[in-house]
């Protein structure tokens, strides 16, 4: 497979966690990743709290560039949607194979959370 936003050959990582071990297809270029149906679902309950939240993104208008899906033989263009733990992470999917691809820093933006968000959702839950 090659990526969708450099066209580099995808190589596979293990994304290790603390209840899972997801291998995905990782760009060395860009830095990108690609999760297979369901892979993502699997790491993205993750929530490291933060003191400070600093994202590494990339520009919107990088973010909202077209991309094709590098699964189905760069056939359908992905589709856009915001990660609602992160509105700023604007990930791409494929409706066909329900892969989806995050740029570098998108991944580790909707795992990371502020302390203070953190302990205001568990003071929510125990009320």
């Amino acid at each position: 497979m090659n990526c969708p936003r450099c066209q580099q050959i995808l190589s596979t990582r293990t994304i290790n966690d603390y209840n899972a071990s997801v291998e995905v297809d990782n760009c060395s270029d860009c830095g990108g990743l690609w999760f297979d149906k369901d892979e993502l679902a699997q790491i993205d309950t993750i929530i490291e709290p933060r003191l400070l939240e600093i994202r590494h993104l990339p520009s919107e208008a990088e973010q909202l560039k077209s991309l094709h899906c590098p699964s189905c033989n760069n056939s359908p263009r992905l589709e856009k949607g915001v990660h609602p733990r992160d509105r700023k992470v604007i990930f791409d999917y494929c409706p066909y194979c329900n892969g989806i691809w995050l740029d570098k820093g998108e991944l580790e933006a909707i795992q990371q959370e502020n302390w203070l968000l953190t302990i205001s959702k568990f003071v929510r839950r125990l009320t």
